[in-house]
């Protein structure tokens, strides 16, 4: 529930037959699940969340992050769809994977290779897997047409919209295993609720071994649509606005690249509005967190298994005048990330840099898997029960452009960049440079690149960035 006045609270009364098409009767786990150590893992995924709105989803704010562990400093190495997805299902860097964008022949679910993802990993194990919602772009693409990849079970996941690519509300088909299934719009058929539907009833018919579920719910992806439920939620009479920090339609960017120079932003209220929607779109997300956790403790599996909510990428909201995802700055490349499981592991909120690439391994040490040797990421799975583990310092960002140069509104000339817990370091293959002192300078308004009084560190994470690349 969201008060008038746009602040969340939780209805302790949820509703259990949100979603009347969903199986109604959650059947208890058999005494060898139960006795099976074995974690289920839940994999929450939002599409283009900023990392701050969380805060506006009462069940993921009020349960989720109240009882979890909160990553405050998750990143997506490549802060855009496909790369980033490409990331979370293999662990490995983007010029590894080489999913470099969102559309062929350098990007989209064509260039994906899905031989070695965590679900191979985990189903080759004993894993029951399912992905449901949004896969990668251009996945309508792929042949045989409805696909499906190693490791996964059970498959249900967008193919294409009628009438406008990529928009995954409403009249859209699906592949169920392979099977072409179209959805007509009706307030039944509103994705993210489509999505959860098959969630519940996953979770329902896997009870009694343990299991792997990957929700890929579409929003608040623009155009931010939203369950007609939600309609009157976060109006604009809210007072809700896209925070007002300093890098906020920042005056003075001539020590920023020129790409930024090139763009002409919105004034402060379309900025807003595009935020609202989003927070309006995400409430359906939040409904199906709520519905998720109602069928865990229904069926006995609460105490089993371990929920993660993250999105794929972050997105700028008028920060720097930026509009978007692809960018270097905080906003483009942060993401909400909870673990939870109070069972498991104590409420805590993590200041370390959590990566989309350490999910896979993370996965698979939870499930006692193996891990291939050529993955980058690190498994956190230590960091989980021991806030004092060893930690990584520094974390890469990488982004190419798409094929002609156009991704979308992407003007940005492909970049590499080092991020430490106090700096910053961005190279562009347009000769530009960036450095930022990320403690004393959090919202990268000061450019240092190039100054005498910052060679030394400038030339100490040139060094680092080399050896990441």
């Amino acid at each position: 529930m969201v008060a008038e006045d746009g602040s969340s609270v939780i209805d302790s009364s949820i509703p259990t037959a949100l979603f009347p098409n969903a199986n109604p009767t959650i059947l208890p786990s058999s005494d060898l699940r139960l006795n099976d150590e074995r974690p289920n893992i839940i994999v929450i995924m939002t599409d283009d969340q900023s990392y701050n709105t969380v805060e506006y989803m009462p069940t993921v704010k009020v349960v989720l992050m109240k009882d979890g562990i909160y990553f405050k400093n998750a990143f997506a190495t490549t802060p855009l769809c496909c790369p980033s997805r490409a990331s979370i299902l293999t662990g490995l860097y983007a010029h590894n994977h080489e999913v470099y964008n969102n559309h062929a022949p350098n990007g989209g679910a064509t260039k994906f290779n899905d031989d070695s993802t965590f679900a191979v990993w985990l189903k080759n194990a004993g894993y029951s897997t399912a992905y449901f919602g949004k896969y990668m772009n251009e996945y309508e693409f792929v042949s045989p047409k409805g696909y499906v990849p190693p490791g996964w079970n059970q498959w249900g996941v967008f193919i294409e919209h009628a009438g406008a690519p990529f928009i995954f509300y409403y009249n859209f088909t699906m592949s169920e295993n392979g099977r072409q299934v179209f959805y007509p719009k009706n307030k039944e058929n509103f994705s993210a609720d489509v999505i959860t539907r098959k969630a519940v009833n996953f979770i329902n018919d896997t009870r009694d071994q343990p299991f792997l579920l990957f929700l890929g719910y579409y929003n608040p992806h623009s155009a931010q649509i939203f369950a007609a439920r939600h309609t009157e939620t976060f109006k604009k009479t809210s007072g809700i606005t896209v925070p007002r920090t300093p890098d906020f339609l920042e005056e003075d960017i001539s020590d920023k690249p020129a790409y930024l120079g090139e763009v002409k932003p919105l004034t402060s209220d379309g900025y807003d509005q595009i935020y609202l929607k989003s927070l309006r779109s995400l409430l359906s997300v939040d409904d199906g967190v709520a519905e998720i956790l109602n069928t865990l403790q229904q069926s006995g599996l609460s105490e089993k298994t371990i929920i993660v909510f993250l999105s794929d990428n972050g997105l700028a909201h008028g920060q720097h005048r930026w509009l978007g995802k692809n960018c270097v700055y905080e906003d483009c490349l942060r993401i909400p990330m909870i673990v939870y499981a109070p069972a498991r592991f104590s409420a805590r909120i993590e200041t370390r840099m959590i990566a989309n690439i350490d999910l896979a391994p993370t996965f698979a040490e939870l499930a006692g898997v193996q891990v291939p040797e050529n993955v980058n990421g690190i498994s956190f799975a230590p960091l989980l029960i021991d806030p004092a583990a060893p930690w990584r310092d520094s974390l890469l960002f990488e982004h190419w452009p798409a094929e002609g140069g156009v991704e979308g509104s992407d003007n940005i000339p492909r970049y590499s960049a080092v991020r430490t817990d106090e700096w910053k370091y961005i190279e562009y293959d347009s000769g530009e440079f960036e450095l930022y002192n990320l403690k004393n300078d959090p919202y990268e308004l000061t450019n240092l690149a190039n100054l005498d009084a910052f060679k030394e560190i400038q030339a100490f994470l040139k060094e680092e960035l080399d050896k990441l690349k």
